[in-house]
C-alpha cells in the first residue's frame, strides 16, 4: 500500500510542476499571454493534483484502519 501513496503523491506532484512551467510558459515566452485556454489547461492540473492528494488521504486513512485490526 506504500507504493500506492508514493505513486500518488508523485502523480500530484508532477501536475503542479507541470502547471507552474506552463504559467511561466505562457507569461514570460508566449506573447500571448494568460488567456482563457491557457488558464483552463492550468486550473485542469491543479484539480487533478488535488484530486490525486484527496485520494492519497483516503488510501492513508484506510490504511491506518487496516492496521489497527
Amino acid at each position: 500500500m506504500g507504493a500506492v501513496l508514493l505513486a500518488t503523491s508523485l502523480v500530484a506532484d508532477l501536475q503542479l510542476i507541470a502547471a507552474a512551467i506552463l504559467w511561466g510558459v505562457a507569461l514570460y515566452v508566449t506573447e500571448t499571454g494568460l488567456s482563457s485556454g491557457v488558464m483552463s489547461s492550468i486550473v485542469s492540473l491543479s484539480g487533478g493534483a488535488l484530486l490525486a492528494n484527496i485520494i492519497s488521504v483516503v488510501l492513508l486513512i484506510i490504511e491506518i484502519f487496516t492496521l489497527r485490526r
